[in-house]
């Protein structure tokens, strides 16, 4: 956990009030705003991807929830004097992020709709490369705000990819099954 911590110290050495609100912004989009937000696109522009987006999203918080009340690790910035929460307060536990699992949901299923409409190679790589770099900057910006040791982001991400996959697995099959029966 010292070289966590280490990170953190790191990162946060180079605080400056732009990245202090940049970073701020960026886990607000890698939150429930940003949730919140592809729902209501995916409601105007692909119903039955709201669906199971939401469906698929509600493992992932509950998931995360069950989680930080098992393991009950400690913020970072309550952990040691040398960091510093930036930003709103938080009281809840640390393992793991909320904000990088809602981050890598997004980016999921983001990229799969995108990538179901890319005409080329290149959109396609494009595509992936901005779900890395969205969810990598959320990551990034729990640990620089005090939040988040890394290995709470990369759990975060880890759990949120896993059900993610499997969510996207079972709506292709259910999407399978009703075009077989038609």
């Amino acid at each position: 956990m010292e070289f966590e911590i280490k990170i953190i110290e790191f990162l946060q050495s180079r605080r400056t009030p732009f990245f202090d609100i940049a970073f701020q912004i960026i886990s607000a989009v890698g939150s429930v705003v940003g949730v919140v937000a592809l729902a209501i696109f995916f409601l105007v522009f692909k119903k039955k991807m709201c669906f199971w987006y939401l469906f698929t999203y509600g493992f992932v918080y509950l998931a995360v929830s069950i989680l930080k009340l098992c393991v009950a690790r400690t913020r970072p910035f309550n952990a040691s004097d040398t960091i510093f929460n930036v930003g709103d307060a938080v009281s809840d536990y640390s393992f793991p992020s909320g904000h990088c699992a809602c981050a890598t949901a997004i980016a999921m299923f983001v990229c799969y709709f995108l990538l179901g409409n890319c005409k080329t190679k290149a959109m396609k790589v494009w595509t992936i490369l901005f779900g890395f770099v969205f969810v990598g900057l959320v990551c990034l910006s729990r640990m620089y705000l005090g939040k988040h040791y890394l290995t709470d982001v990369l759990a975060g991400v880890t759990v949120s990819a896993v059900i993610c996959m499997l969510g996207i697995m079972f709506m292709r099959y259910v999407q399978k099954k009703k075009r077989n029966k038609e």
